[in-house]
C-alpha cells in the first residue's frame, strides 16, 4: 500500500489501545500520530493547532468528559474541513449510523480492528476528502466564471445599446455646429464672429476626439471579449482532457 505522510489526531481514553494503534500506524504507514486521552483534550488540541494542522481525526465513541459524537459535532461546527473516522464498540450500529449522518467519513469496529483494514480506511478517507476539496474548488471556480460571464455579457449589451445613441448624438453636435454655427456667425460683428468661430471649432474638435475615444474603447472591449471567450474555450478543453486522463 502506498504510504502517505499524514498527521492524525487519535482520541481514545484507553491508553493501551491508543498506544498499540499509534505504534503500528507510525511504524507501518509512517503516519504522525498525536494522542488525546478524551474528547475534550482532542477538542483543545484542535483549537490550539487550528483546522489545517491535523489531516484527520480518529476518535473513539465512548470517552469521559466528551464522547466521540460530541467531539464530531464540535469539529463539524468549527473545523468542518477536518475528516473524522469513528471507532465504535460491538453492537454500536446506532452510534455508527449517527456518526455518518453527522458528517463522519467512516467508522471502524474496535473489536474487529486490524492494521491492514484501518490503513485502508485512513487512506480511503484521505483520498475522498481530497476529492471533495477539489470538487468544491472546481464548483466555486465554475460559479465565479459564470458570474464573470454574466457581468461581461451585461457590459457588452449596455455598450451595444449605447453605441448608436452616442454616435447619433455626436453626429447631431457636428451637424448643428456646421449649420447653425455659420448662421450665428453671420449675425455677429467681426471680432465676435472670430471668437465664436474659434469656440465652435474647439467644440467640434472635442466632439471628434470624444467619438474617436469611444470607438477605440468599444474596439478594445470587443477585442478583450473575444480573448475572454477564447480563454474560456481553452480552459474548457483543458479540463475535458484532464478529466479523460484521470478516468483512464
Amino acid at each position: 500500500m502506498e504510504e502517505q505522510s499524514l498527521h492524525i489526531l487519535l482520541a481514545d481514553d484507553d491508553e493501551f489501545f491508543a498506544g498499540i494503534v499509534s505504534n503500528l500506524l507510525q511504524n507501518e504507514y509512517k503516519y504522525k500520530i498525536t494522542i488525546a486521552r478524551n474528547g475534550r483534550e482532542a477538542r483543545d488540541l484542535l483549537a490550539q493547532a487550528g483546522g489545517n494542522h491535523y489531516d484527520m481525526v480518529l476518535t473513539d465513541y465512548s470517552m469521559p468528559e466528551m464522547n466521540g459524537i460530541d467531539l464530531l459535532k464540535w469539529i463539524q461546527d468549527h473545523y468542518r474541513e477536518t475528516p473524522v473516522v469513528m471507532l465504535t464498540a460491538a453492537g454500536s450500529d446506532v452510534v455508527a449510523v449517527e456518526a455518518m449522518k453527522l458528517g463522519a467519513y467512516d467508522y471502524v469496529r474496535k473489536e474487529a480492528l486490524d492494521l491492514q483494514h484501518l490503513g485502508v480506511v485512513i487512506n480511503a478517507t484521505h483520498e475522498r476528502h481530497q476529492f471533495r476539496i477539489a470538487k468544491a474548488l472546481e464548483e466555486e471556480r465554475t460559479r465565479e466564471i459564470g458570474l464573470n460571464n454574466l457581468a461581461t455579457d451585461k457590459v457588452r449589451d449596455v455598450l451595444n445599446a449605447l453605441t448608436p445613441t452616442l454616435n447619433s448624438a455626436l453626429a447631431n453636435i457636428n451637424s448643428d455646429i456646421e449649420n447653425r454655427g455659420e448662421e450665428l456667425c453671420k449675425q455677429l460683428s467681426s471680432p465676435q464672429r472670430e471668437e465664436i468661430h474659434d469656440l465652435l471649432q474647439q467644440i467640434q474638435k472635442s466632439a471628434v476626439l470624444l467619438e474617436t475615444t469611444i470607438r477605440g474603447l468599444l474596439g478594445l472591449y470587443r477585442m478583450l471579449y473575444a480573448h475572454h471567450a477564447e480563454v474560456q474555450e481553452i480552459d474548457r478543453l483543458k479540463r475535458e482532457i484532464e478529466g479523460k486522463n484521470s478516468s483512464n
